[in-house]
């Protein structure tokens, strides 16, 4: 699990309950059915909140809300969402 610290920047104990964080970017699948909000916090930290097109005019956070990470940078973030397979459609 080293190599996977190294390339998302680890895990951290700390809540993020409060904390202040800055939207980097909103990216869209190709069909306009998923979405993934990467979010820079004020910690330094960033994560992923996903969400699925639902029925009428709406996203739905998966997984309850929660968000993936914590990744290294935004650009770490945008790496793993584009070639993820939900995000892709081929889930």
């Amino acid at each position: 699990m080293d190599w996977w610290k190294r390339l998302f920047g680890g895990t951290s104990d700390k809540s993020l309950d409060g904390a202040m964080y800055q939207v980097a970017k909103t990216l869209y699948s190709g069909d306009g059915k998923r979405s993934a909000e990467i979010r820079k916090f004020d910690n330094g930290q960033t994560y992923l909140l996903e969400s699925e097109w639902v029925d009428g005019a709406e996203f739905r956070e998966r997984h309850g809300g929660r968000m993936i990470g914590p990744f290294r940078s935004p650009k770490h973030a945008e790496r793993f969402i584009v070639t993820a397979a939900w995000f892709s459609g081929a889930e």
